[in-house]
């Protein structure tokens, strides 16, 4: 590309918008590709020339490029965005860059679309792995015509308005006047065939919509949003088209005893506070093991005990989350006689106040 836009357009940097927008059509419609079929430098210079008219056209663009002979502070002539030359092409052609690019698909069946389902799993399955099974409706290929759309063995014939191309040239109006334009052909939509006897089951799609049961493994590890994708399993494409994939989402349910934050897992443990005074040596199951919670002597509401490794394996990386008790002591409730009076006993020998009528006579004796 030149180092000067305007020596692209044949101006000078005193040209007018009007001048520079005659100058651009007179040069596109010389170099334009359609025009200049097999013309490798008649291409390049249309590139040339529909930049140039980008930046010049646009008045904060060509301010900047008078000033500091660039665009976008890139150091050389270049463009502020990757659509801008294409929008050019979709306004002046209808069809994307005639060089690269387009806005159609190619002729033939296209892709089946991709589905999605949400599955909700277990936390022990997060943790421990495990399998799922869930079912969805999807397209298949249609079993009355084997997925080519037409009755009997009477093959599809050729769309004779594009030729079996799928595409079709077609005059548009635009600033630069009459141009060319590759679209859709609109006859057989993009196929380049078309059904002459349609299946009756399927009115010449090629699919029908069936449930299916898939069992898969939860990945360890996983979050409530996480995605697995099953490809090639989703939608079929019409008359023999590619088939789109699954995309499972996963939401994870809460647990009864445990809180998830992160890869760790939290529980809240009431201790009597008979242990939670002489200590104790508990038995205390995880998710997946026995492990022996102590309890010191003297232990406080709100103290905790780590289990490092207990927790949750993190996802695709090695090693797992801990699991962490905090410990709430347990205030007796609902004391029988024997009880309630050992009670007073005790707050006695510690010289500890309590509303109890016997404990207060005791003391004013």
């Amino acid at each position: 590309m030149a180092s000067d836009l305007y020596e692209i357009l044949g101006l000078t940097r005193t040209a007018t918008d009007e001048e520079i927008k005659k100058a651009y059509r007179a040069l596109a419609r010389k170099y334009h590709p359609d025009t200049n079929p097999d013309d490798a430098e008649a291409e390049k210079k249309f590139k040339e020339v529909a930049q140039a008219y980008e930046v010049l056209s646009d008045e904060g663009q060509r301010q900047q490029y008078d000033q500091f002979g660039v665009i976008g502070g890139s150091g050389q002539t270049g463009f502020q965005g990757a659509g801008g030359i294409s929008d050019i092409f979709e306004a002046f052609f209808g069809g994307g860059s005639p060089f690269g690019g387009s806005n159609f698909r190619q002729a033939g069946p296209p892709r089946g679309s991709d589905a999605e389902v949400l599955v909700t799993v277990e936390l022990e399955k997060v943790v421990l792995g495990g399998e799922t099974t869930f079912e969805i409706e999807v397209s298949i290929a249609c079993e009355e015509c084997e997925a080519t759309g037409s009755r009997g063995e009477q093959a599809p014939g050729e769309c004779a308005t594009c030729e079996g191309r799928g595409i079709v040239q077609e005059v548009r109006q635009s600033l630069l006047g009459q141009m060319m334009s590759t679209v859709e052909c609109r006859t057989c939509g993009g196929y380049g065939s078309i059904i002459l006897d349609p299946c009756q089951k399927c009115n010449g799609l090629g699919i029908e919509r069936k449930k299916k049961r898939f069992t898969v493994g939860i990945p360890v590890g996983i979050t409530t949003g996480v995605t697995q994708r099953l490809s090639g399993m989703g939608n079929a494409g019409p008359r023999g088209g590619g088939v789109g994939d699954i995309h499972i989402r996963y939401q994870v349910n809460e647990h009864e005893r445990f809180e998830r934050v992160g890869d760790d897992l939290y529980e809240e443990l009431w201790i009597p506070v008979t242990q939670a005074a002489l200590g104790a040596v508990l038995e205390y199951q995880t998710i997946d093991s026995v492990e022996e919670l102590q309890i010191p002597p003297g232990t406080r509401t709100g103290e905790r005990v780590r289990f490092r490794g207990r927790g949750v394996p993190r996802l695709q990386r090695r090693g797992r989350g801990d699991l962490v008790v905090t410990l709430i002591v347990d205030t007796p409730v609902g004391l029988s006689k024997e009880e309630k009076e050992l009670m007073v006993n005790f707050a006695e020998m510690r010289d500890e106040r309590t509303t109890d009528k016997k404990s207060r006579n005791r003391k004013r004796r």
